[in-house]
């Protein structure tokens, strides 16, 4: 199943299954920042946080996953969430949502 996964991240267009499954970890991500972040709109923390994000909120059959999809995404997470938008809106604009 972790084949799968990281076979996600590596891919333009998941299968619906599988986008669901990117879409959610995407999301459990940057709800984590709201979570976990005093002030997520300090790029230091949301770095800081998104280097340890898998560590503290990924399943362990995710976190090899995790870890690719943050490094694959970490600028626009960065992005995204400095700018304040909800979990939904940044996956949705990254292209892991619908």
């Amino acid at each position: 199943m972790l084949f799968l996964l990281t076979s996600v991240i590596q891919t333009e267009a998941p299968e619906p299954s599988q986008f669901d499954v990117v879409c959610e970890l995407c999301q459990i991500v940057v709800q984590g920042v709201e979570d976990y972040v005093q002030d997520p709109s300090n790029i230091q923390a949301v770095e800081a946080f998104l280097d340890q994000a898998c560590e503290l909120i990924s399943p362990i059959d995710f976190f090899q996953w995790c870890e690719q999809l943050i490094g694959k995404y970490y600028e626009q997470l960065v992005q995204y969430i400095i700018a304040g938008y909800a979990p939904q809106q940044a996956c949705q604009m990254m292209g892991l949502c619908d």
